[in-house]
Formats: C-alpha cells, structure tokens, sequence
C-alpha cells in the first residue's frame, strides 16, 4: 500500500482536530451555565445546537476515518 503524502496528512491531522473542537463546543454548550449571550441557558435551541455540533464532528471524524 503506498503511504499518503506529507500535505494529506497534514490535512487529515487537521480535518480530525477540527471534528474535536465541533464535539467539545458541544458538549461544553450542555454542559457550562455561560451563554456568552447567543443561546439562553437550558433552552431547547440551546440543546439542539450543541446536538448539531457533536453530530457533525462525529461526521467529519468519519468521513476522516474512511477517507
């Protein structure tokens, strides 16, 4: 099997960094009491946003994955 080159790995490192940081924002969304004003605390938009980041980091770190 040939080995992926430098600058697709890099971007693979990356893409699997960002799916991370979209499932941490969202846990930390469900998690802290700071709203920092966009969402109120406890509220179902407030939810279902951070529902939407963590499923779209488990959909990059996937597409990453099979990549």
């Amino acid at each position: 099997m040939k080995e992926k080159p430098l600058h697709e790995k890099i971007i693979d490192l990356a893409s699997l960094l960002m799916a991370l940081v979209y499932i941490g924002g969202g846990v930390y969304l469900i998690a802290s009491s700071l709203s920092f004003s966009l969402l109120p605390v406890g509220s179902i938009q407030r939810f279902a946003f951070a529902g939407i980041l963590i499923l779209y980091g488990f959909y990059r770190g996937y597409r990453v994955w099979k990549k």
